[in-house]
């Protein structure tokens, strides 16, 4: 394509180069690839006109497709001083005093909004979500879980989770008292009330308000509520207003499924709920340990169409109370219910790795024992390599398929052949067309010895 740039002198369309431009296509010129050089040894100016060059580079520009799907941000690492994970001020000394607990009860003049949390909608907001609601547990967050009762026994004890919620409040500068049943050896920073010996539940409380009293915020754990309640005869009702409203503090019982209620001698509490159920009532978390191996060999056993494994008292044999693989130091899987203010439950499975000391930063002031967690460590279950993985193997003999023994059940097939010929004697029954009855069909031999005086009897 050659472009024509003649003109004439009278020409009104005359333009600074002396060039006739009425009769040309902008649109078929500028597309063309050889534009600039026709221009150029038309006119013979260089360098040519700024309207020209941003003209042709406007429309000559090529355009990239953008992409509608938004990448996922890689999650990066909390940062060493996040202002959100450490209580500067958790001292009751400092402005505000004791920080309060707000009402649940919504004001009759505010009305409730319509617009309702929307819930997620695909697998990806699922899991964010999932996590999100173990990770405030956790981290002790306000008004996640005021009160998180953990079920354990032998075959996984809650301790792995227990030393997550501590080092994870001391990374956060709150203040951790422990009630000790059965502990012995904590922390430097964990505050301990002795629950153990003589001590009175009046005692005990007492001491509990005494620790909480010079902090804002605080975590009380309580190793044993069998003992708190059946032992020390402590009041749920008053343990639970002493710790989640007064001082608005986060409450964890852990209660050991392996040890059986002693029955009263008086009947007095016959009628009284079992302390395992009131405690189930009063809980906003319910949590549930397992053990990592036990938890695959369930799934193995769901795989193969087999009945699930029992493990520990629950398989009925007299002297088990733990089993093999017990305790997986691979790390813990927790069931979870979390119990909404709306009143809808929601239930997930977690796996929970053991922490490790890179998984901090390095602490930056005094008040503060561990460093900032790097990144969160819980996982969904699913999520795990071992689970997820299709081609798991039974670690039990209950999820083996295959019989041990020392020769072949089976058939080849010659022998399934010869096993189809063989005419069977109801077959030549059938082919009759009835009204014979239960008539045999037998054939005599040269070998039988056949009297007719005898069959006439």
């Amino acid at each position: 394509m050659s472009l024509d740039f003649s003109t004439g002198p009278n020409d009104p369309l005359y333009d600074d180069f002396g060039r006739h431009l009425a009769n040309m296509s902008f649109s078929a010129a500028l597309a063309h690839p050889t534009f600039i050089q026709d221009f150029e040894a038309a006119t013979g100016a260089t360098p040519l006109p700024r309207w020209i060059c941003e003209l042709y580079a406007y429309i000559t520009k090529a355009k990239k497709p953008e992409s509608r799907l938004r990448q996922r941000p890689k999650s990066k690492d909390r940062s060493v001083d996040a202002a959100n994970w450490i209580k500067h001020t958790n001292s009751s000394q400092s402005k505000g005093g004791v920080r309060k607990r707000k009402s649940e009860i919504a004001s009759p003049r505010v009305r409730k909004s319509k617009y309702a949390m929307p819930r997620p909608i695909n697998a990806v907001q699922y899991q964010r979500h999932a996590i999100q609601l173990m990770s405030s547990v956790l981290n002790t967050r306000a008004n996640a879980s005021p009160f998180t009762l953990v079920l354990d026994d032998l075959n996984q004890r809650a301790i792995p989770f227990l030393q997550q919620l501590v080092v994870r409040a001391l990374s956060r500068n709150i203040n951790v008292v422990v009630v000790s049943f059965e502990g012995t050896r904590f922390h430097p920073a964990v505050r301990n009330v002795s629950a153990w010996g003589n001590r009175t539940a009046a005692t005990i409380l007492a001491d509990i308000e005494k620790a909480l009293s010079d902090r804002k915020e605080s975590l009380v754990i309580v190793d044993s509520m069998y003992d708190a309640l059946a032992t020390k005869n402590i009041d749920t009702a008053a343990l639970f207003n002493l710790v989640v409203m007064k001082y608005a503090s986060n409450l964890v019982g852990v209660y050991h499924g392996d040890v059986l209620p002693e029955p009263s001698a008086s009947g007095a509490d016959a009628y009284a709920p079992p302390p395992l159920e009131l405690l189930k009532f009063m809980a906003t978390s319910i949590i549930t340990c397992r053990s990592l191996a036990h938890v695959l060999a369930a799934k193995a056993a769901r795989e193969r169409s087999l009945a699930e494994p029992t493990f520990g008292m629950q398989t009925g044999a007299e002297g088990i109370v733990q089993c093999l693989h017990a305790n997986d130091q691979r790390g813990i899987v927790l069931e979870a219910e979390f119990r909404r203010k709306s009143g809808r439950p929601e239930s997930e499975t977690y796996f929970l790795r053991p922490v490790r000391g890179s998984d901090f930063h390095q602490p930056i002031g005094p008040q503060q024992h561990y460093g900032t967690l790097k990144q969160e460590l819980v996982v969904l279950l699913e999520q795990h390599p071992a689970f997820a993985n299709k081609n798991v193997v039974g670690m039990v003999a209950a999820a083996d398929n295959e019989m041990e023994t020392s020769f072949n059940l089976g058939l080849t097939d010659k022998q399934k052949t010869a096993r189809e010929g063989v005419v069977l004697p109801y077959f030549d029954a059938q082919k009759q067309e009835g009204g014979e009855g239960g008539r045999i069909l037998y054939d005599m031999g040269e070998e039988d010895d056949f009297d007719e005086e005898e069959d006439e009897i």
